[in-house]
């Protein structure tokens, strides 16, 4: 079996191009990422393009029969490795000679000026200081945006072999992707560029998307000006034209001479295209759009890749589990497909690289982990605490908050915290505004997407036989399920969150009367993926001192589920408190439920620091209190039984804190909302 080998910084784009028409494929790159290993053969990962470490890796692939060898983006500055690769396989793309002609800045600017083809003024000597403001700085070998700036005479002198100058012309950058056969052209799509200032590359390449917006009357010609390009150095395969398109016209910057990042707009036959056109007369085929943008995904940290990372759908270039990627690099990219609204591109490209840049950086945090010297504090103090501890007999240990042992306050104040999976803070004070009832637990977490959605939540649906619970805790963002043979998490909103944490030991606290049968044990054991002895399982009853505390300490978190369920962007919530009444216990299972859902509904108060514009923190703050629900005005308990003990019957926007702040930090604005209702809350309480 005869294969092709793809050399490319990264080798994705190109593998899967060929994957989907059927070719067989190998690749050496800088990356050998999740999703070129599923496309190719083999792929061998180099630290560089240069012709060592190609040869080396050249030595890997002995065992396949390569017939040609088709490269990506990498060779602007070793074009010599590009000679090499020539040397031992066809080279299915423009020759070394040509490459270098299009990418000596010199040879490239004289030929747009012999063939009378616009561009911004350049020059290879530096302008003089009067006029400094109007230049960039660029490499003469470079690629993606990299080592362009505004020039400055304050830098230090710059070697001019190494770079040239440009005037900084307003406008939109843009491109067009072609397929040549050194005489004529087949053009396939005009795109938007896309760039992002990141540390000292202000004009780093991001992305691109597609365009529709270049007028008609410019087409023709910029048509004609690749038709001079193609002639003028015999440009072959797939390429691009980046050019500036201004209200006077377009003026063109550079030909990208190789498969560049918008070939992956395209559908099929765009690799086959690309062979034919290197090898032979050029074939024009119609080639359909598929895809509206595409873009780079950037660290905003380090970052270590979480094992089972849950990968948008979007997301390619994804890398293996374990890979640490540095502050500002590439973590993966994104492809959105065509939408039938091309406004629709950006905010999504947007909206998806923010979504994995948070979820990453929440799930550099173990929750079961920082929880642990919580748990070990509990047993360790049991006595102390008045919570019993018993190891079972397949190793798990269960914690007694309440159902033989008496538990209190204090240890209802620590299972909270483990709920909030170590992400916060917890504390009993006494507050003035609900008269009769002073006590208060106050909760306050710097992560509140993560400690309160992400482990504090119940959300994880429990049962066996006549045995029913809500498991809430830090386990639960362990545990998955196998579904059509894929592990996903148990919960959905995991999905969403993009969370999965993956630890030694975890913990899951229970709000139920009775010890879980040691079958449900094992079930919650396998789902996280650890043996029984490493499972601790806390259990609190609803009506005992503990379980209470446990409970009204969730007044933050019902603010945050109540956020997502009215669509308001998690990403947005950077921080967060709340306080509520600690409310009496009571015997019965109905009354104690009502009360500590009474000290959230009827004395909550929330204060939330968002993002975003204030009018989205004014619609929030305004339609979070739980007053706004249709079934607000009686003790919970009374509602409970109006909807025949149906929790689900109950208004779902009835879970909310009495009162709330949302401060939108970005202008200093901040929103109120709802009240305390003392008389609601002693008619509850029984005062």
């Amino acid at each position: 079996m005869t294969h092709l080998l793809i050399v490319a910084t990264s080798g994705r784009m190109l593998a899967q191009a060929a994957h989907r028409e059927g070719y067989k494929t190998v690749v050496i790159d800088c990356f050998a990422d999740v999703d070129t290993r599923v496309y190719a053969q083999k792929v061998i990962k180099v630290t560089s393009l240069s012709v060592k470490d190609l040869t080396k890796a050249l030595d890997a692939l002995r065992e396949f029969s390569i017939t040609g060898v088709l490269y990506g983006s990498g060779f602007e500055t070793v074009p010599d490795s590009l000679a090499f690769l020539q040397t031992q396989f066809e080279l299915i793309g423009n020759s070394p000679a040509t490459f270098e002609a299009v990418q000596n800045k010199p040879i490239f600017f004289r030929a747009l000026d012999a063939l009378g083809i616009p561009y911004p003024l350049t020059q290879f000597s530096p302008p003089s200081q009067e006029q400094a403001s109007i230049w960039l700085t660029k490499p003469l070998k470079g690629q993606g945006g990299m080592g362009i700036k505004k020039h400055s005479p304050a830098l230090p002198k710059i070697n001019d072999v190494i770079v040239y100058w440009q005037h900084d012309v307003a406008g939109q950058a843009s491109s067009v992707l072609f397929l040549a056969d050194g005489k004529q052209m087949q053009p396939l799509g005009f795109h938007q560029q896309l760039t992002q200032s990141i540390a000292e590359y202000p004009y780093l390449f991001k992305g691109i998307c597609f365009n529709d917006y270049v007028p008609q009357m410019h087409r023709p010609l910029i048509y004609n000006w690749i038709t001079q390009l193609v002639v003028q150095f015999g440009l072959r395969g797939i390429n691009s034209l980046d050019f500036i398109q201004t209200t006077q016209g377009c003026y063109v910057l550079e030909v990208n001479p190789r498969p560049s990042a918008s070939m992956q707009l395209y559908d099929t036959p765009i690799f086959a295209a690309h062979l034919n056109a290197c090898r032979g007369p050029l074939n024009k085929v119609p080639i359909a759009r598929i895809n509206d943008g595409y873009q780079l995904v950037f660290a905003p940290q380090r970052l270590l890749i979480p094992t089972n990372f849950q990968w948008p759908r979007v997301c390619h270039d994804k890398p293996l589990p374990g890979v640490i990627i540095g502050k500002n690099q590439p973590i993966c990219s994104i492809i959105i497909p065509k939408l039938s609204k091309s406004q629709l591109i950006i905010a999504n490209l947007i909206r998806y690289s923010q979504h994995i840049q948070r979820s990453l950086v929440m799930n550099q945090t173990s929750v079961n982990t920082l929880t642990q010297p919580l748990v070990q504090h509990l047993i360790n103090h049991a006595d102390k605490l008045r919570v019993g501890v018993v190891v079972l007999e397949n190793g798990c240990t269960i914690i007694d908050a309440g159902i033989e042992h008496i538990g209190g306050l204090e240890a209802g104040r620590i299972i909270a915290e483990i709920c909030l999976g170590g992400m916060g803070t917890v504390t009993i004070s006494q507050h003035a505004q609900t008269v009769n009832w002073p006590l208060s637990i106050h909760v306050h977490t710097a992560n509140p997407v993560l400690g309160c959605l992400g482990s504090q939540y119940a959300g994880w649906s429990l049962a066996h036989e006549k045995y029913y619970a809500l498991g809430s805790g830090p386990a639960r963002a362990m545990a998955t399920k196998v579904k059509e043979g894929q592990n996903e998490p148990v919960e959905e909103l995991y999905k969403e969150l993009a969370y999965r944490d993956v630890a030694d030991k975890g913990t899951l606290v229970i709000e139920n009367d009775a010890i879980p049968p040691l079958a449900l044990i094992e079930k919650v054991a396998n789902a996280c993926g650890i043996p029984p002895s490493q499972l601790t399982i806390i259990v609190t009853p609803t009506s005992s001192l503990a379980g209470g505390v446990q409970v009204v300490a969730r007044v933050l978190e019902v603010a945050l589920h109540k956020a997502h369920a009215l669509h308001f962007p998690l990403e947005n919530i950077l921080d967060g408190s709340g306080s509520a009444p600690i409310c009496p216990p009571h015997p019965n299972f109905v009354k104690a439920m009502g009360r500590t859902n009474d000290a959230i509904l009827c004395a909550g108060q929330v204060h939330l620091f968002v993002k975003g514009s204030d009018e989205e923190a004014e619609r929030l703050a305004n339609a979070l209190p739980s007053s706004t629900s249709k079934d607000y005005g009686k003790p919970f308990a009374d509602i409970f039984k109006a909807y025949d003990y149906d929790f689900f019957k109950i208004d779902a926007m009835l879970f909310s804190p009495a009162s709330v702040i949302v401060t939108a930090v970005e202008s200093g604005k901040s929103f109120r909302a709802g009240h305390i209702d003392n008389a609601l809350l002693d008619l509850s309480f029984g005062a």
